[in-house]
């Protein structure tokens, strides 16, 4: 799958649940084909670039590494400074 296709795969809204590291609870993702955002709630709290299955945070030195789990969802790890912080999974948020 090609750069752009990962990108649409990815694309959509999706709730974040933890599987390990420091993660709090009710995080969801908007995300499109360039860009998107995390948020609590309805507040979003973090805005990112698309860059493959990478999430860049503009503002904050954090990326999400992306990883198809072939169900459906995607594995994820938050990098803090290249450091492993979190490990979540993102479910498709239907509502």
């Amino acid at each position: 799958m090609g750069v752009e296709g990962v990108e649409s795969a990815v694309s959509g809204r999706w709730r974040v649940e933890r599987v390990g590291g420091l993660l709090p609870p009710g995080l969801h993702k908007r995300i499109g084909r360039s860009g998107g955002s995390t948020r609590l709630g309805p507040l979003p709290l973090a805005v990112f670039r698309v860059r493959g299955t990478t999430l860049e945070y503009r503002i904050l030195p954090v990326r999400d590494e992306l990883t198809p789990a072939g169900d459906g969802t995607w594995l994820g790890r938050g990098l803090l400074f290249g450091r492993e912080f979190c490990r979540f999974r993102l479910v498709p948020d239907d509502r």
